[in-house]
């Protein structure tokens, strides 16, 4: 530009999500950020959500931000200087738990929604005030689990929703019409399915949903802290955070705000993507119990939120959340151990469960084994750089090769696999 100011200008792959929908809310949510909640994030010039135009696309134009990516110098950086980056970082978060929403969904214009629902404040400033503002509204989700395994084409409820058991017996409810629905079950990227270990069908699926929706009243977290509705970047990993170069203890922008939706916190990834609970250094380790014990003094809610992970009611939570990334074998098995569960199981039925989680846990074992042999050129969500991907190809075919020899006893088994294998040759 002429005042030798940098931009970026986003166009859409064709699976972001909802057309329209998705850059719209990307906007606002961004619009959001940047002025209501201080949080650095790269300012909107333009924008268009129709491909109506000289692109011919969906298009965001934005500064670009400024700084380095963290992935860039967290090796290098010392105890202190990571110490205050992860204050810097709670320090947003603060903010963010501060603010609170009237619905669930994601956050819009007001006039790039068909129709807006006004039976709730849009949001409520860190006093609690409730904030009137007829610029913006909350509309349909576009989280990327809404859109991903096939659901994009559903026509499922999206949203909003005023209740937290509302928003959750959709969510459900997507999954039992993507399993009534789609022809071939789309093949998760967390575990290996084949003849000898775990082989999902439509059946379990919905099977698992039915359980789950029986449950779900009972498990719902009834505390303050999951009662209230928030904004939330999900995937802060090295990547998404810039920092000055010069002092990398200041952050200079956060980008990637496509798909960010509002929920409960429970339903964010509240604990950054970079902290390791289980690093394999103990410097990792101590950085992540640094950052629970600041939570626990500084933003509570939060804390309360990454505690309640460990509970049994989060673990049917975040499973009847995911039926078709970690398997309803995970979310029957977790119903199973409940205290004073509303479902119950004939001792058939649960030596079948037990055996699926047997077999769900050597799948996930298997896709770690090929994740850890390709390294770096794993497909971590099905994606490689462009620059990695004949190489990353080229180690899966031959992981491949090694792998059915291990698994197949018969031609028949082999077949199976060859249809099973979820990455394209």
């Amino acid at each position: 530009m002429d005042d030798d100011e940098q931009v970026v200008a986003k166009v859409p792959n064709p699976n972001a999500g909802l057309t329209h929908f998705t850059t719209a809310s990307e906007v606002a949510t961004m619009n959001m950020m940047r002025n209501s909640m201080k949080t650095p994030t790269p300012k909107v010039l333009a924008w268009n959500s129709s491909n109506e135009n000289v692109v011919q696309a969906e298009y965001i134009i934005m500064g670009k931000a400024k700084g380095v990516q963290l992935g860039t110098v967290w090796p290098t950086m010392d105890s202190n200087q990571k110490v205050q980056l992860i204050r810097a970082i709670a320090k947003c978060q603060r903010v963010w738990s501060r603010m609170s929403f009237g619905q669930i969904g994601s956050l819009y214009c007001a006039k790039d929604l068909p129709s807006v629902n006004r039976t709730a404040p849009v949001y409520f400033n860190d006093s609690g005030e409730p904030i009137e503002d007829s610029e913006l509204a909350i509309g349909p989700v576009v989280g990327r689990e809404w859109m991903d395994c096939g659901r994009a084409s559903l026509n499922s409820d999206r949203g909003p929703w005023g209740s937290i058991e509302e928003y959750r017996r959709a969510v459900i409810e997507r999954d039992m019409e993507a399993a009534r629905s789609l022809n071939v079950l789309p093949k998760p990227l967390s575990m290996l399915c084949g003849p000898t270990l775990y082989q999902p069908t439509k059946e379990k699926k919905l099977f698992a949903c039915e359980a789950a929706l029986k449950v779900l009243p009972h498990i719902l977290p009834r505390e303050p802290w999951a009662s209230t509705f928030h904004m939330w970047h999900d995937d802060l990993h090295e990547e998404n955070i810039f920092v000055d170069p010069h002092d990398p203890t200041v952050i200079t922008a956060i980008i990637d705000w496509q798909s960010t939706f509002i929920a409960p916190l429970f339903d964010h990834t509240t604990f950054p993507a970079f902290l390791d609970h289980e690093g394999p250094t103990v410097q990792e380790q101590v950085l992540a119990s640094g950052y629970k014990h600041m939570l626990k003094e500084n933003i509570k809610p939060v804390f309360d939120a990454v505690m309640y992970e460990e509970s049994a009611a989060s673990a049917v939570m975040s499973a009847s959340r995911n039926l078709f990334e970690v398997g309803e074998a995970h979310c029957m098995g977790s119903i199973t151990v409940l205290e004073d569960s509303t479902v119950g199981f004939s001792s058939a039925t649960l030596a079948t469960i037990h055996e699926d989680v047997e077999k769900t846990a050597a799948s996930m074992n298997a896709m770690r084994v090929i994740k850890n042999a390709l390294g770096p050129l794993f497909p971590e969500k099905g994606i490689v750089r462009s620059d990695q991907y004949e190489d990353a190809k080229a180690a899966l075919r031959n992981v491949k090769g090694r792998g059915f020899a291990d698994f197949s006893t018969s031609a028949e088994d082999l077949r199976a696999w060859e249809e099973a294998w979820p990455f394209a040759d």
